[in-house]
C-alpha cells in the first residue's frame, strides 16, 4: 500500500482545519522555540569570545543573563507547544473517531457478522488513538525538527558556505532517500494493527463466554 503526501495533506486539512485558530497559535509557538533554540549558541559563542579577549565583566554577565532567560523561555514555549499539539491532536482524533464509528453503523451486516465486538472496538478506538500521536507529535517533532535544520543550515551558510552547501547536500539526500523508503513500514505496522485487533477480539469473545 503506496500512502501519498496528498493523503497525509488531506487527512490534517480535514481534521485540523477546524481548529485553524489553535493551529496558528501552535505553529507560532513552534516558530518562536526554534529562533531561539538559535539564538542560545550564538550568545554562548558571544561569551567564550570575550572572555577569550578580556572583555568587561559587565558584558559577560549580561550575556549570561540573557542565556538564561532564553533557556527559561524556551522550556515554557515547549511546555505550551505540547499542550497545544495534545489538544488539537485530541480534538482532532475524536472528530475521527465519531466519523469512522458513523461509517461502521451505516456498513451492513455480513460486515459486522465477519468482525467481532473487541476487534471493532480496537480498530475503532485502538487504530484512532495510534493517529492521535500523528495529529500532536507530527507537528511537535517532525516540523519543530525541520524548522531547526533548516536554521542549523542556514546558520552553517552564513558561517562558511562550503560547510553549509556541503551539509545542506547530505540533508538533501538524506531526506530523498527517507521519502523513498518509508513506505516499507506500512504492510509491517498494518500486520500489527491486525493481530492487536485479531487479539482483542479473540479476548471479548472469550470473555463474553
Amino acid at each position: 500500500m503506496t500512502i501519498s503526501l496528498h493523503h497525509y495533506r488531506d487527512l490534517l486539512a480535514r481534521y485540523l482545519g477546524p481548529q485553524w485558530v489553535r493551529v496558528a497559535l501552535l505553529a507560532i509557538v513552534l516558530v518562536a522555540t526554534t529562533l531561539l533554540q538559535l539564538a542560545n549558541p550564538q550568545i554562548v559563542r558571544f561569551f567564550i569570545d570575550t572572555a577569550a579577549a578580556g572583555g568587561a565583566l559587565e558584558s559577560l554577565i549580561g550575556a549570561a543573563i540573557i542565556f538564561l532567560g532564553i533557556a527559561f523561555l524556551t522550556q515554557l514555549l515547549r511546555v505550551a507547544a505540547t499542550y497545544l499539539g495534545e489538544n488539537v491532536g485530541w480534538t482532532a482524533t475524536n472528530n475521527l473517531r465519531v466519523d469512522l464509528a458513523l461509517h461502521c453503523l451505516r456498513l451492513d451486516m455480513a460486515f459486522h457478522k465477519a468482525r467481532t465486538p473487541g476487534e471493532m472496538i480496537e480498530r475503532i478506538d485502538g487504530d484512532v488513538d495510534a493517529l492521535s500521536r500523528f495529529f500532536s507529535q507530527f507537528v511537535i517533532q517532525v516540523l519543530g525538527n525541520l524548522l531547526l535544520l533548516v536554521g542549523v543550515l542556514i546558520a552553517l551558510i552564513v558561517e562558511d558556505w562550503r560547510i553549509g552547501l556541503a551539509l545542506t547536500a547530505f540533508t538533501a539526500v538524506a531526506m530523498l532517500v527517507m521519502t523513498r523508503i518509508r513506505n516499507m513500514a506500512v504492510p509491517t505496522m498494518t500486520a500489527q494493527r491486525q493481530a492487536n485487533a485479531e487479539m482483542y477480539g479473540f479476548l471479548e469473545e472469550r470473555l463474553s463466554g
